[in-house]
Protein backbone atom coordinates (compact mmCIF):
# COMPACT_ATOMS: atom_id res chain seq x y z
CA UNK A 1 0.00 0.00 0.00
CA UNK A 2 2.90 2.59 0.98
CA UNK A 3 4.08 1.92 -2.88
CA UNK A 4 0.41 2.38 -4.09
CA UNK A 5 0.44 6.04 -2.57
CA UNK A 6 4.37 6.58 -3.37
CA UNK A 7 3.25 5.60 -7.12
CA UNK A 8 0.55 8.46 -6.93
CA UNK A 9 2.80 10.71 -5.53
CA UNK A 10 5.51 10.32 -8.19
CA UNK A 11 2.68 11.22 -10.94
CA UNK A 12 1.51 13.70 -9.03
CA UNK A 13 -2.05 12.69 -9.18
CA UNK A 14 -3.82 16.15 -8.16
CA UNK A 15 -1.95 17.71 -11.52
CA UNK A 16 -3.38 14.78 -13.53
CA UNK A 17 -7.13 15.33 -12.44
CA UNK A 18 -6.58 19.09 -13.25
CA UNK A 19 -5.55 18.09 -16.37
CA UNK A 20 -8.54 15.30 -17.19
CA UNK A 21 -10.74 17.97 -15.80
CA UNK A 22 -9.51 20.86 -17.90
CA UNK A 23 -9.53 18.81 -21.36
CA UNK A 24 -12.77 17.12 -20.10
CA UNK A 25 -14.47 20.75 -19.99
CA UNK A 26 -12.84 22.46 -22.92
CA UNK A 27 -14.54 19.63 -24.69
CA UNK A 28 -18.43 19.66 -23.00
CA UNK A 29 -18.39 23.15 -22.09
CA UNK A 30 -16.97 25.18 -24.41
CA UNK A 31 -16.94 23.13 -27.62
CA UNK A 32 -20.31 21.51 -26.81
CA UNK A 33 -18.91 17.92 -27.76
CA UNK A 34 -20.46 14.84 -26.83
CA UNK A 35 -18.98 12.33 -24.92
CA UNK A 36 -16.95 9.78 -27.52
CA UNK A 37 -14.81 7.07 -27.23
CA UNK A 38 -12.76 9.26 -29.50
CA UNK A 39 -12.35 12.06 -26.76
CA UNK A 40 -12.27 9.88 -23.87
CA UNK A 41 -9.29 8.13 -25.48
CA UNK A 42 -7.46 11.49 -26.27
CA UNK A 43 -7.91 12.38 -22.82
CA UNK A 44 -6.57 9.71 -21.00
CA UNK A 45 -3.46 9.79 -23.50
CA UNK A 46 -2.64 13.33 -22.60
CA UNK A 47 -2.84 12.32 -18.61
CA UNK A 48 -0.61 9.13 -19.43
CA UNK A 49 2.02 10.93 -21.23
CA UNK A 50 2.19 13.55 -18.50
CA UNK A 51 2.22 11.29 -15.73
CA UNK A 52 5.58 9.83 -17.64
CA UNK A 53 7.04 13.56 -17.61
CA UNK A 54 6.39 13.87 -14.48
CA UNK A 55 8.61 10.05 -13.22
CA UNK A 56 11.43 11.28 -16.17
CA UNK A 57 11.76 14.68 -13.98
CA UNK A 58 12.11 12.86 -10.71
CA UNK A 59 15.13 10.59 -12.19
CA UNK A 60 16.72 13.53 -13.16
CA UNK A 61 16.24 15.71 -10.25
CA UNK A 62 16.91 12.61 -7.79
CA UNK A 63 19.86 14.15 -6.29
CA UNK A 64 18.52 17.83 -6.26
CA UNK A 65 15.27 16.39 -4.58
CA UNK A 66 17.23 14.79 -1.91
CA UNK A 67 18.55 17.92 -1.13
CA UNK A 68 15.74 20.63 -1.53
CA UNK A 69 12.87 18.02 -0.67
CA UNK A 70 14.66 14.93 1.62
CA UNK A 71 11.88 14.12 3.35
CA UNK A 72 9.82 13.80 -0.43
CA UNK A 73 12.26 11.42 -2.45
CA UNK A 74 10.81 8.87 -4.05
CA UNK A 75 13.62 7.91 -7.04
CA UNK A 76 16.15 5.67 -4.82
CA UNK A 77 14.64 5.55 -1.49
CA UNK A 78 10.64 4.19 -2.32
CA UNK A 79 11.53 3.08 -5.91
CA UNK A 80 14.66 2.00 -7.61
CA UNK A 81 15.45 4.62 -10.57
CA UNK A 82 15.03 0.99 -12.86
CA UNK A 83 11.90 0.71 -11.55
CA UNK A 84 10.67 4.34 -12.39
CA UNK A 85 12.49 4.22 -16.16
CA UNK A 86 9.94 1.37 -16.21
CA UNK A 87 6.94 3.73 -14.75
CA UNK A 88 8.19 5.93 -17.16
CA UNK A 89 8.53 3.90 -20.59
CA UNK A 90 5.15 2.01 -19.84
CA UNK A 91 3.12 5.11 -19.31
CA UNK A 92 4.24 7.07 -22.21
CA UNK A 93 3.92 4.11 -24.48
CA UNK A 94 0.41 3.74 -23.23
CA UNK A 95 -0.37 7.57 -23.71
CA UNK A 96 1.04 7.06 -27.32
CA UNK A 97 -0.96 4.31 -28.45
CA UNK A 98 -4.22 5.50 -26.64
CA UNK A 99 -2.79 9.08 -28.84
CA UNK A 100 -2.62 7.42 -32.08
CA UNK A 101 -6.06 5.86 -31.49
CA UNK A 102 -7.79 8.71 -30.24
CA UNK A 103 -6.33 10.47 -33.65
CA UNK A 104 -7.48 7.67 -36.05
CA UNK A 105 -10.88 7.57 -34.61
CA UNK A 106 -11.53 11.46 -34.78
CA UNK A 107 -9.42 12.00 -38.06
CA UNK A 108 -9.48 8.66 -39.55
CA UNK A 109 -6.89 9.11 -42.16
CA UNK A 110 -6.18 12.38 -41.26
CA UNK A 111 -4.95 11.47 -37.84
CA UNK A 112 -1.36 12.44 -38.70
CA UNK A 113 -1.48 15.98 -37.34
CA UNK A 114 -3.52 15.69 -34.47
CA UNK A 115 -1.06 12.39 -33.54
CA UNK A 116 1.91 14.54 -33.81
CA UNK A 117 1.19 16.66 -30.96
CA UNK A 118 1.64 13.78 -28.04
CA UNK A 119 5.00 12.59 -29.28
CA UNK A 120 6.29 15.68 -29.71
CA UNK A 121 4.98 16.56 -25.92
CA UNK A 122 6.95 13.62 -24.80
CA UNK A 123 9.87 14.36 -26.71
CA UNK A 124 9.95 17.89 -24.97
CA UNK A 125 9.27 16.43 -20.95
CA UNK A 126 12.30 14.25 -21.69
CA UNK A 127 14.55 17.22 -23.04
CA UNK A 128 13.22 19.26 -20.49
CA UNK A 129 14.13 16.78 -17.74
CA UNK A 130 17.54 15.55 -19.54
CA UNK A 131 18.69 19.00 -20.56
CA UNK A 132 16.37 22.60 -20.41
CA UNK A 133 15.17 22.22 -16.83
CA UNK A 134 19.09 23.46 -16.00
CA UNK A 135 18.82 26.49 -18.47
CA UNK A 136 17.37 29.81 -17.62
CA UNK A 137 13.76 30.66 -19.54
CA UNK A 138 13.67 27.67 -22.47
CA UNK A 139 12.79 24.71 -18.94
CA UNK A 140 9.97 27.10 -18.12
CA UNK A 141 8.57 28.53 -21.40
CA UNK A 142 8.59 24.17 -22.02
CA UNK A 143 5.88 23.48 -19.43
CA UNK A 144 4.28 26.48 -19.72
CA UNK A 145 3.50 25.23 -23.64
CA UNK A 146 2.55 21.90 -22.52
CA UNK A 147 0.05 23.06 -20.05
CA UNK A 148 -1.39 25.06 -22.52
CA UNK A 149 -1.66 22.09 -24.74
CA UNK A 150 -3.67 20.46 -22.81
CA UNK A 151 -6.50 23.29 -23.49
CA UNK A 152 -6.09 23.71 -26.86
CA UNK A 153 -5.78 20.04 -28.27
CA UNK A 154 -8.84 19.27 -28.01
CA UNK A 155 -10.34 22.30 -30.12
CA UNK A 156 -7.39 21.79 -32.75
CA UNK A 157 -8.71 17.76 -32.95
CA UNK A 158 -12.61 18.94 -33.47
CA UNK A 159 -11.38 21.02 -36.43
CA UNK A 160 -9.31 18.61 -38.04
CA UNK A 161 -12.15 16.27 -37.85
CA UNK A 162 -13.87 18.14 -39.94
CA UNK A 163 -11.47 18.97 -42.89
CA UNK A 164 -12.92 17.54 -46.12
CA UNK A 165 -16.37 18.38 -45.19
CA UNK A 166 -16.99 21.79 -46.79
CA UNK A 167 -20.40 21.75 -45.82
CA UNK A 168 -19.74 20.68 -42.04
CA UNK A 169 -17.39 23.59 -42.21
CA UNK A 170 -19.69 26.13 -43.46
CA UNK A 171 -22.06 25.32 -41.02
CA UNK A 172 -20.26 25.51 -38.22
CA UNK A 173 -18.32 28.83 -39.07
CA UNK A 174 -19.79 30.29 -35.74
CA UNK A 175 -19.00 27.71 -33.80
CA UNK A 176 -15.40 27.85 -34.77
CA UNK A 177 -15.19 31.75 -34.13
CA UNK A 178 -16.81 31.75 -30.68
CA UNK A 179 -15.10 28.58 -29.19
CA UNK A 180 -11.78 29.81 -30.76
CA UNK A 181 -11.62 32.82 -29.21
CA UNK A 182 -12.58 31.12 -25.29
CA UNK A 183 -10.71 28.40 -25.94
CA UNK A 184 -7.65 30.97 -27.08
CA UNK A 185 -8.02 32.62 -23.48
CA UNK A 186 -8.23 30.00 -21.40
CA UNK A 187 -4.71 28.20 -23.48
CA UNK A 188 -3.34 31.94 -22.32
CA UNK A 189 -4.71 31.99 -18.64
CA UNK A 190 -3.04 28.22 -18.33
CA UNK A 191 0.29 29.54 -20.21
CA UNK A 192 0.40 32.54 -18.54
CA UNK A 193 -0.58 31.01 -14.58
CA UNK A 194 2.02 28.22 -15.08
CA UNK A 195 4.81 30.08 -16.47
CA UNK A 196 4.50 32.32 -13.49
CA UNK A 197 4.00 29.30 -10.89
CA UNK A 198 7.53 27.61 -12.26
CA UNK A 199 9.44 30.92 -11.71
CA UNK A 200 8.02 30.91 -8.48
CA UNK A 201 9.07 27.07 -7.58
CA UNK A 202 12.33 27.79 -9.06
CA UNK A 203 12.40 30.51 -6.51
CA UNK A 204 11.54 28.08 -4.09
CA UNK A 205 14.08 25.77 -4.94
CA UNK A 206 17.14 28.16 -5.43
CA UNK A 207 19.41 26.49 -2.80
CA UNK A 208 19.38 22.85 -4.43
CA UNK A 209 19.17 24.49 -7.89
CA UNK A 210 22.51 26.69 -7.40
CA UNK A 211 24.73 23.72 -5.82
CA UNK A 212 24.08 21.69 -8.43
CA UNK A 213 25.00 23.97 -11.15
CA UNK A 214 21.14 24.54 -12.63
CA UNK A 215 20.97 27.96 -14.38
CA UNK A 216 17.63 28.36 -13.31
CA UNK A 217 15.75 32.35 -13.70
CA UNK A 218 17.09 33.33 -9.89
CA UNK A 219 20.18 31.18 -9.63
CA UNK A 220 21.61 33.34 -13.33
CA UNK A 221 19.95 36.73 -12.66
CA UNK A 222 19.58 36.82 -9.08
CA UNK A 223 16.41 37.12 -6.58
CA UNK A 224 15.46 40.37 -7.36
CA UNK A 225 14.80 40.22 -11.06
CA UNK A 226 13.27 36.87 -10.60
CA UNK A 227 10.76 38.63 -8.26
CA UNK A 228 10.20 41.51 -10.83
CA UNK A 229 9.73 38.94 -13.51
CA UNK A 230 7.12 37.38 -11.53
CA UNK A 231 5.45 40.67 -10.28
CA UNK A 232 5.51 41.78 -14.55
CA UNK A 233 4.24 38.65 -15.40
CA UNK A 234 1.22 38.86 -12.73
CA UNK A 235 0.36 42.18 -13.63
CA UNK A 236 0.15 41.53 -17.19
CA UNK A 237 -1.77 37.91 -16.12
CA UNK A 238 -4.29 40.38 -13.99
CA UNK A 239 -5.19 42.33 -16.54
CA UNK A 240 -5.84 39.95 -19.08
CA UNK A 241 -8.01 38.15 -16.73
CA UNK A 242 -10.39 41.05 -15.80
CA UNK A 243 -10.31 41.42 -19.49
CA UNK A 244 -11.51 37.81 -20.40
CA UNK A 245 -13.84 38.48 -17.55
CA UNK A 246 -15.77 41.38 -18.77
CA UNK A 247 -15.90 39.62 -22.07
CA UNK A 248 -17.94 36.78 -20.52
CA UNK A 249 -20.25 38.33 -18.92
CA UNK A 250 -20.77 40.41 -22.47
CA UNK A 251 -21.90 37.13 -23.40
CA UNK A 252 -24.06 36.60 -20.44
CA UNK A 253 -21.51 34.09 -18.38
CA UNK A 254 -22.03 35.52 -15.12
CA UNK A 255 -20.59 32.61 -12.72
CA UNK A 256 -17.75 32.68 -15.44
CA UNK A 257 -17.16 36.28 -14.64
CA UNK A 258 -17.34 36.29 -10.96
CA UNK A 259 -14.80 33.38 -10.95
CA UNK A 260 -11.99 34.67 -13.14
CA UNK A 261 -12.61 38.31 -11.84
CA UNK A 262 -13.24 38.15 -8.27
CA UNK A 263 -11.43 34.55 -7.51
CA UNK A 264 -8.32 34.11 -10.09
CA UNK A 265 -7.45 37.85 -9.86
CA UNK A 266 -7.22 38.06 -6.18
CA UNK A 267 -4.74 34.93 -5.92
CA UNK A 268 -2.67 36.69 -8.44
CA UNK A 269 -2.88 39.87 -7.01
CA UNK A 270 -1.57 38.20 -3.77
CA UNK A 271 1.32 37.00 -5.34
CA UNK A 272 2.10 40.76 -6.52
CA UNK A 273 2.16 42.37 -3.10
CA UNK A 274 4.02 39.44 -1.36
CA UNK A 275 6.69 39.89 -3.64
CA UNK A 276 6.68 43.57 -3.86
CA UNK A 277 6.64 43.23 0.17
CA UNK A 278 9.88 41.09 -0.07
CA UNK A 279 11.75 43.38 -2.60
CA UNK A 280 11.03 46.50 -0.43
CA UNK A 281 11.71 44.80 2.56
CA UNK A 282 14.80 42.23 1.76
CA UNK A 283 12.88 39.63 3.63
CA UNK A 284 10.42 36.95 3.38
CA UNK A 285 12.43 35.23 1.01
CA UNK A 286 12.15 31.56 2.80
CA UNK A 287 10.93 28.33 0.93
CA UNK A 288 7.83 28.87 3.02
CA UNK A 289 6.49 31.91 1.80
CA UNK A 290 7.56 30.97 -2.04
CA UNK A 291 5.73 27.28 -1.41
CA UNK A 292 2.48 29.36 -0.57
CA UNK A 293 2.49 31.19 -3.04
CA UNK A 294 2.38 28.24 -5.47
CA UNK A 295 -0.57 27.09 -4.14
CA UNK A 296 -1.88 30.40 -4.34
CA UNK A 297 -1.59 30.24 -8.16
CA UNK A 298 -2.74 26.30 -8.35
CA UNK A 299 -5.62 27.86 -6.80
CA UNK A 300 -6.14 30.23 -8.88
CA UNK A 301 -5.77 28.11 -12.05
CA UNK A 302 -8.10 25.49 -10.49
CA UNK A 303 -10.90 28.39 -10.01
CA UNK A 304 -10.16 29.34 -13.47
CA UNK A 305 -10.34 25.47 -14.63
CA UNK A 306 -13.78 24.94 -12.97
CA UNK A 307 -15.23 28.13 -14.35
CA UNK A 308 -15.82 26.89 -17.84
CA UNK A 309 -18.47 24.60 -16.48
CA UNK A 310 -20.77 27.36 -16.21
CA UNK A 311 -19.94 28.50 -20.27
CA UNK A 312 -23.32 26.90 -22.03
Amino acid sequence: MKKLFAFFKLVRWPNLLITALMMSLVCHSIMGVESSIGFTLLIISMVFVVAGGYVINDIFDSEIDAFNKPDKVIVGKIFTERQCKVFYWTLTIIGLACSLAASLIICGRRFIPVFSFMPLLACLFYSYSSRYKREPVIGNLIVSLSVALAVFLPWISQVLSMLGDEQMIMENQEWMRVTLRIVLIYTVFAFMMTLIREIVKDMEDVKGDGRFHCRTIPVVWGMNTAQIIVIALSFVTCFMIWNAAGYFNGLGFKITYYMLYYASGLFVLMVIVNNLMSLITKSGRTEKQFRMQSMWLKLSMLIGVLSMFFIK
